[in-house]
């Protein structure tokens, strides 16, 4: 275990936070990623922060759950088993997500609100697929595995100078 590890994750899980909890919500509230006609803003937010909190959470859990199995595993050069675990995290994300607008994002007559499902899903896609997924995971990923199984790796961790 190194700490330079654990540090990327928290940074990473900091920044998914600020970006999900204040800087998009700020977005809508401003108009800058649509204006929401079906609902008032101070009646969608909650939903908002609970798709949100949901999102993040799973997110978080599952990098901090392949950076410990993983850790268990450092040594184990069966890349092929751990690029599927790895994906089928990925897979679960995008199901989570799902789930969470679909039931998070409706208004008073539980109809879908149209005017945010697009960005939701793309704003959450990229937060928690890429900024508290992916990164971390390729960041992070200890041992024999860290340039052989999350997809990019080699160039992240070149880029970072992580050897």
């Amino acid at each position: 275990m190194k700490i330079g590890e654990i540090i990327r994750i928290i940074v990473f899980s900091i920044l998914g936070y600020v970006m999900m909890m204040l800087v998009q919500p700020w977005l809508y509230d401003n108009n800058m990623l649509g204006v929401i006609k079906s609902i008032r803003f101070s009646d969608w937010l909650p939903q908002y922060n609970l798709a949100a909190a949901i999102v993040f959470g799973f997110s978080v859990t599952f990098t901090v759950l392949w950076y410990i199995l993983t850790l268990i595993n450092q040594n184990d050069e069966n890349r092929g088993i751990w690029r599927l675990v790895w994906y089928i995290g990925l897979g679960l994300l995008v199901v989570i997500i799902s789930i969470s607008i679909y039931f998070n994002n409706q208004d008073e007559n539980g109809e879908l609100i149209s005017e945010t499902l697009f960005s939701m899903m793309g704003l959450f896609l990229f937060d928690s697929l890429i900024l508290l997924y992916w990164l971390p995971t390729v960041t992070s990923t200890p041992g024999l595995l860290k340039n052989r199984v999350v997809p990019g790796s080699n160039m992240i961790n070149n880029i970072i100078g992580r050897r």
